[in-house]
């Protein structure tokens, strides 16, 4: 044991160092506020300690995990397998080359995929088609031309459809009684 006269080894400067023995004082308490609010059951470790539904639970969630990791090292699963089967791993591994090569066509703008994502020129062309393309519908929902109309205009519609009806009836006339539609003169000189 070190001599504790005029404060030489630890318990000596702990019985003469007046900020480190305050120090100390100050832990105790802090110790203390923590262990009486830990026996009030306040805290997550209060409600462990004095709560048997948490403290089940937890115990749960670890025998849980326990079961999940010896599944895992079991091999079981995809992960077990991943960690356990080497061909599992080449199997990953070459997928993950396959990826790697398709975003390098893509980002060198090879195939479809990579001009429309690198080519601003495609990308502009279709820009503006599509801009065509919603300025006709819009005309069409307005009943702008022929089309528009017919969406719009339900006595055309009405007069389109009685039309089409009727030639209907025409051609199952015809094909019934060619005879009364045709009428053949034969003449010789």
């Amino acid at each position: 044991m070190k001599d504790t006269r005029a404060g030489r080894g630890t318990l000596g400067r702990l019985v003469t160092d007046e900020a480190l023995f305050t120090d100390i004082q100050s832990l105790l308490g802090a110790v203390e506020a923590v262990v009486q609010k830990m026996n009030q059951g306040r805290g997550t470790l209060g409600r462990l300690a004095n709560d048997p539904a948490a403290a089940k639970a937890l115990e749960a969630s670890l025998q849980n995990v326990e079961a999940v990791t010896a599944k895992i090292r079991a091999g079981e699963g995809s992960l077990g397998r991943l960690l356990t089967d080497d061909s599992m791993v080449r199997s990953l591994n070459s997928t993950t080359a396959n990826l790697d090569s398709i975003t390098g066509r893509i980002s060198r703008g090879d195939g479809t995929a990579g001009k429309l994502i690198n080519d601003t020129q495609l990308y502009d062309r279709l820009n503006g088609m599509s801009d065509r393309l919603d300025k006709v519908m819009a005309g069409l929902q307005q009943g702008e031309g022929t089309a528009g109309q017919l969406l719009k205009d339900r006595q055309l519609y009405e007069n389109i459809n009685g039309t089409v009806s009727e030639l209907q009836k025409l051609v199952q006339d015809i094909r019934a009684n060619p005879r009364k539609f045709l009428n053949v003169q034969v003449s010789l000189f």
